[in-house]
């Protein structure tokens, strides 16, 4: 007699809608990590139910068509359930601040769905954000409660529970009731630990997908010729801090004519790029190219020289992971989660947050010494190779889950 295969109930609100594929594109691939293995996976994206003719701007567009399920490339299912739960100015704030009133009106809106997820029979709950799904779950009956593992992706909404007690309040709820507590990074694993000392909390880094050899074999469009290309890939908010990249930039652009500076994105601190580059008189030297599809921001890594993202307070940003699996050195802030895995002067370069003068020299560095710019993304491709691709990282998760669950199962029998 075959024993029954893990079943893994695994909940992401940050996750990918049609209409919206780049939105959380790493749970996505983690989902899919997932699916290979030799498991039942059900995947639900609880989602903000707003009405068709009410939405006008393209998020809440794709909430609106968002179908209640679609299934991704990989056979993963995923199921959309609507809740009145909204993510967005000024609600947001509000309940970012005092979390557990907004959360009780979402479970209220979202329960019987909560309850039919049930019906799976999961043998351990997976759930990206201890806040909200990690707080749902801790409304379950106790007839329905199985071992639950988060994982938090953000250093702000940790952190912030030292000088807001609501929300700490909130997540001592789900502190109490998970058999784990993961960060994506050591530096949010300590500050758990701060908060939460009596709670078994762990790191557990993001990873990527090795990228398709065709990208490897697609030649350069003629404009990037003979052009050393740095290329940087973000959401344009004030954190991700594009405008120092640009001002480094230009104190060294003088020195490489052959050096462009690509950016591809899109976002609410667009006006403030733009103006730097204007101010700068860099037109022809910085390239503004939009928003793309993941797949082309792959194929812009694999045709880029060095990637160079020096936003502050990085988790542990996957864009970082696919620039080094594309075989490209990179640049970063010294306080991001990156640099648990990447070694300042092996990998890539690693500077002070808003340092202009420091990132202008480690973009010297990098495109003025070619033997060196090629070691670096060499070593780089061969870090995510051997340590932290998501098939790797998922045997680790996986093995999270087995203990969990054989724990829960003594605890059942004394």
């Amino acid at each position: 007699m075959t024993s029954r295969r893990l079943r893994i109930l695994f909940l992401a609100s940050y996750f990918p809608k049609p209409d919206n594929s780049l939105m959380g594109t790493w749970a996505l691939t983690q989902a899919q990590a997932i699916a290979r293995q030799d498991v039942d996976l059900l995947v639900v994206s609880f989602t903000s139910w707003v009405p068709k003719v009410l939405a006008r701007t393209g998020g809440a567009k794709a909430y609106a068509h968002c179908p209640s399920e679609f299934i991704w490339q990989g056979s993963v299912r995923v199921h959309y359930p609507r809740w009145l739960y909204y993510p967005v100015p000024p609600v947001k704030s509000w309940m970012y601040t005092h979390p557990e009133p907004y959360l009780r009106m979402a479970w209220w809106s979202a329960q019987q769905s909560f309850l039919r997820l049930m019906e799976f029979q999961p043998d351990v709950i997976f759930c990206h954000h201890a806040l909200p799904n990690g707080w749902m779950l801790t409304q379950f009956p106790s007839t329905h409660q199985k071992p639950l593992i988060t994982l938090d992706h953000d250093f702000d909404e940790i952190a912030d529970c030292h000088r807001l007690p609501s929300r700490k309040a909130a997540m001592q709820r789900v502190a109490d009731r998970a058999w784990a507590m993961l960060a994506v990074s050591n530096r949010m694993k300590r500050d758990l630990n701060r908060l939460f000392p009596s709670t078994h909390i762990q790191t557990l880094h993001n990873g990527v997908d090795p990228l398709p050899d065709r990208l490897f074999h697609q030649k350069r469009p003629s404009n990037l010729e003979g052009r050393k290309v740095i290329l940087c890939c973000a959401l344009f908010a004030e954190r991700k801090g594009i405008p120092v990249l640009v001002r480094a930039f230009h104190q060294i652009s003088s020195q490489h004519p052959d050096a462009i500076l690509r950016i591809v994105g899109s976002g609410p601190d667009e006006a403030a790029i733009r103006a730097t580059i204007t101010e700068l008189n860099l037109g022809d030297r910085v390239q503004m190219v939009g928003r793309k599809p993941h797949a082309e921001v792959l194929q812009e890594m694999v045709w880029a020289d060095c990637f160079a993202l020096v936003g502050w307070d990085e988790p542990f940003a996957t864009v970082y992971l696919e620039a080094m699996a594309a075989g490209k050195p990179v640049i970063c802030c010294s306080d991001g989660g990156i640099t648990d895995v990447l070694q300042d002067g092996v990998h890539g370069y690693t500077v002070p947050p808003s340092d202009i003068q420091a990132t202008a020299a480690a973009l010297d560095r990098i495109l003025t010494h070619d033997l060196k710019r090629i070691e670096l993304g060499q070593n780089a491709k061969h870090l995510i190779e051997r340590e932290l691709t998501w098939d790797v990282q998922v045997k680790k998760l996986l093995s999270l889950f087995e203990a969990a669950i054989a724990q829960s199962q003594v605890a059942l029998t004394v």
